[in-house]
């Protein structure tokens, strides 16, 4: 069957894409061999963020007294609110596969091979032929020595997010953002959490400054999860029988005792099993692809996008690279962004949200900068929905006043940062932020106040 374009992968990349492709007027196929809509969708970003909405209930409850009003205890059904994140999960995927079906997108179940630059071949035998050929296979949790995922014991984030039990007692190897979003819900569920993180500091990959990550660190030990960081977890021993109990050891440190470990070290690109070698294309020790600025490799007709390359492995960027890449298919020029300029969301408690680059990195890069920080105790929004913990911070060119970077440590921080997002996209100066009226009594007007104070005209918190 000859095409315009196959898609390989139907996560958020591969499904944009594919949309945008009919929307643009190109016969389209999206072969997935799981579930369309990916790895985000089914075992990722919706059901942790699910499983996080729903647990925060429990911490409001426990803390509603403070306002005078009581609960009683409250219980957790965990087959019921397992099934309640399916529904949402498959409430979502239904509508995508409903998009794409009333689009004109051909949707394959089968796992996919390139056999040659133009042609893929299916597991069911089928053949198709396109002018172009986009990988967006997305990514697998990363294994490690000592922790095989064929032990019961053991952990993936997909064993997670399935929620067949709480145990009493979590290891959670990584202090990643998967570990450590995963790690809040449990706690919150009722399991005793320890986090062990190889490098010194949680969060160490991401360009966030010791300001955030420090109040993050505080909020999570007051939580009661114990973080261990300069610990390399080395394997597990069996408890005697009859208990489940493990303990996992460590080079040169204490056993830790637990039910499950959770080993949440990342996410490796998924370029196994496409017959990249068939036409003369080899992933890099990562198993990433390489691409130019058009996502293309170096294959002509042969593109990537998402976490088969280079960058953060965000649904929303494999997104935004997705629609972007169907647009150069009929002529329009690539949608420049650089990584810099994709928003990153911690669902933790408190949220972490940044975009742009951190102090740290600015001073590095020998910026002379302007910073602005506002704290949550100071809107009045944040006292009265009781989240008074966190701040937000601005960092700027001194010379062009120009918002280089964005920093929020708080309450519903993944929805503040897109105004931010905003600003560093379009290079918009701290004037512009500080002089836009923001709706009062809101979140909002802390990133507001936070550009006001880089410009030494705070009104709501003291100037330096």
């Amino acid at each position: 069957m000859k095409i315009d374009v196959v898609i390989i992968g139907a996560g958020p990349g591969g499904y944009a894409c594919a949309i945008r492709c009919s929307q643009v007027g190109l016969r389209t196929a999206l072969v997935e061999e799981k579930k369309v809509g990916g790895v985000c969708l089914h075992w990722g970003c919706i059901p942790t963020k699910a499983l996080y909405a729903a647990t925060k209930l429990l911490h409001q409850a426990a803390t509603a007294p403070e306002m005078g009003i009581s609960f009683a205890p409250p219980a957790v059904d965990i087959p019921a609110l397992a099934a309640w994140k399916d529904r949402v999960v498959e409430t979502l995927a239904g509508g995508i596969t409903t998009l794409l079906t009333k689009g004109g997108v051909a949707i394959y179940s089968s796992h996919a091979e390139l056999e040659a630059p133009r042609r893929v071949r299916l597991a069911t035998g089928e053949t198709l032929e396109a002018d172009r050929i986009v990988l967006a296979t997305g990514s697998a949790p990363i294994e490690i020595p000592g922790f095989p995922f064929s032990d019961p014991a053991v952990w993936s984030s997909d064993d997670a997010l399935a929620l067949h039990e709480v145990p009493r007692r979590l290891v959670v190897i990584g202090g990643g953002v998967i570990g450590l979003e995963l790690a809040n819900i449990y706690r919150r569920l009722g399991s005793g959490v320890t986090v062990v993180e190889l490098l010194p500091e949680i969060l160490a990959t991401l360009d966030l400054d010791r300001r955030t990550i420090a109040g993050l660190k505080r909020s999570l030990t007051a939580q009661g999860i114990r973080l261990l960081t300069g610990v390399k977890a080395t394997g597990i021993a069996r408890a005697k029988a009859p208990s489940d109990e493990v303990v996992v050891t460590t080079e040169g440190g204490e056993p830790l005792h637990a039910d499950r470990v959770l080993v949440a070290v990342g996410r490796r690109p998924n370029s196994g099993g496409l017959g990249l070698d068939r036409v003369g294309l080899s992933p890099d020790r990562r198993g990433a692809l390489a691409v130019d600025a058009g996502w293309r490799t170096a294959v002509d007709g042969i593109y990537a996008i998402g976490d088969l390359v280079a960058g953060p492995m965000l649904a929303h960027k494999a997104t935004a690279e997705g629609v972007a890449l169907a647009d150069t298919f009929i002529g329009e020029p690539p949608t420049g962004f650089s990584a810099e300029e994709i928003p990153q969301a911690i669902f933790t408690d408190p949220e972490v949200a940044s975009v742009g680059v951190s102090e740290k990195t600015a001073r590095e890069q020998g910026i002379d900068i302007l910073v602005g920080r506002f704290p949550y105790g100071a809107l009045g929004k944040a006292l009265g929905m009781r989240e008074p913990d966190g701040f937000f911070q601005v960092v700027a060119d001194a010379a062009d006043h120009r918002v280089l970077g964005v920093q929020i440590l708080g309450a519903e921080a993944s929805d503040l940062i897109g105004e931010a997002a905003i600003a560093v996209r379009n290079r918009m100066s701290l004037e512009s932020v500080a002089h836009t009226v923001h709706a009062h009594p809101t979140l909002p007007e802390g990133l507001q106040g936070a550009a006001e104070h880089a410009l030494g005209r705070a009104i709501h918190t003291a100037n330096r």
